[in-house]
């Protein structure tokens, strides 16, 4: 570790004791369980004794390299890295070789918040990949939560850097075991150098007594291009915060994302998308679907900075509403500074279509099955574009479809 990252790590480590918890007043966390949050206890990455059984039933049949985190400590018996790819270095924070100096240091638009830098104190631990070539298989990084006796919840990093020209599909999977409270916090920091295309999957899915505060940090060079996806399915709060900067001419970010709510689960997405190179675009799509008594929040801003002429950027969020105890709270935001740019937001919140339920049922299909297929292709045209056809599966069968 270098002399510098072992000072900011000392550094967070004496601001944890002072803190200041994010309140209602901080928009970014108007909707956050204020009172679970700060029954949150974190500390030096710990691992489990003995990792519950039911976790392997829950990670994704993926083929390919991957690398578990249980507790924040990469768990070497769980993980496969023996035949990496050529260019492909995979490997835990603490056993990879080489400075890290750089990677850990990077500055990122996102402001730091308190689990932020909790997630600097204590997240010593976690997975580096460093990709330099175009693997054809995914590389998948799994974070297991198991909340202990005397801390509760686990913080760890994620390092992705992407060499120039270089291509791959990197999925991570956040879940968790246990039927007490507890939870997680996940940093993942990604830098696409010049003409790099990466598709950043993430499956969270931790148990309903859970928590999860998961943040995405990304640096992309010119003409590099991100499409990040996010199924926020799990966790009784689920957050995930997305700030991409397109600090380089031409880049282009893609994120889209669903979130499928029932009983009192809130799920959280806030996404902040800074352009400040010239002719990069950027396009923000994200569709939930609240049941029961949940609640969903989409907050969207691009941000526009002077000089980023021939900005291109589009937004959406649209809700579909099961129950009349759902909710859903959307917030697209726009800041230009740039000339000769074209941003458009949107955003709409609905119920199932009575006319297209009526027709369904007046050609013989049942009042359930016709609302789940309904529900379905609503959800469909966020998964259509996945290209792992076993992350398409574990969503079909996380939601209880049984339609092949």
């Amino acid at each position: 570790m270098s002399v510098a990252t072992l000072a900011s790590r000392t550094a967070a480590l004496e601001q944890v004791g002072s803190l200041s918890l994010p309140t209602k007043r901080d928009e970014a966390w108007r909707y956050a369980p204020h009172k679970a949050l700060g029954r949150l206890t974190f500390g030096p990455a710990t691992a489990p004794d003995v990792v519950p059984a039911d976790v392997a039933g829950q990670i994704p049949e993926i083929d390919g390299p991957r690398l578990v985190i249980v507790n924040g400590v990469v768990d070497r018996g769980r993980s496969r890295l023996d035949s990496l790819p050529a260019g492909v270095e995979l490997a835990g924070l603490v056993d990879s070789s080489g400075d890290l100096a750089g990677a850990l240091e990077r500055q990122h638009e996102g402001a730091e918040d308190a689990f932020s830098v909790i997630n600097r104190a204590y997240g010593t631990d976690g997975a580096l990949l460093r990709i330099d070539g175009r693997p054809t298989e995914a590389i998948h990084i799994i974070d297991v939560a198991v909340p202990g006796d005397g801390q509760n919840a686990s913080a760890s990093r994620v390092i992705i850097e992407m060499a120039a020209g270089s291509s791959a599909t990197v999925i991570e999977t956040r879940i968790g075991s246990g039927d007490t409270f507890g939870g997680s916090n996940v940093r993942t920091e990604i830098s696409l150098s010049d003409e790099a295309n990466l598709e950043h999957i993430i499956l969270q899915d931790l148990p309903s007594t859970h928590i999860h505060l998961g943040r995405v940090d990304v640096v992309q060079a010119a003409g590099s291009t991100l499409r990040a996806r996010l199924f926020n399915l799990g966790s009784d709060y689920g957050r995930v915060a997305y700030n991409v900067h397109l600090a380089g001419e031409g880049a282009h970010a893609n994120l889209s994302g669903l979130y499928f709510g029932v009983g009192q689960q809130t799920l959280d997405q806030q996404i902040n998308v800074v352009h400040s190179a010239m002719n990069c675009t950027s396009r923000q799509t994200y569709r939930g679907v609240l049941d029961d008594a949940s609640t969903g929040v989409w907050n969207g801003g691009v941000d526009v900075r002077r000089g980023a002429d021939g900005t291109d950027s589009e937004q959406s969020n649209d809700n579909l509403l099961l129950s009349r105890q759902a909710e859903v709270n959307t917030m697209p935001r726009l800041e230009i500074l740039a000339d000769e740019v074209s941003c458009q937001h949107g955003a709409t919140v609905g119920q199932l279509d009575e006319e297209a339920l009526y027709y369904m049922r007046s050609r013989g299909i049942p009042q359930d099955e016709a609302s789940r297929l309904l529900i379905n292709g609503f959800a469909d045209q966020v998964m259509d574009d996945l290209e792992s056809e076993a992350v398409r599966t574990w969503i079909s069968e996380r939601l209880g479809r049984n339609d092949g």
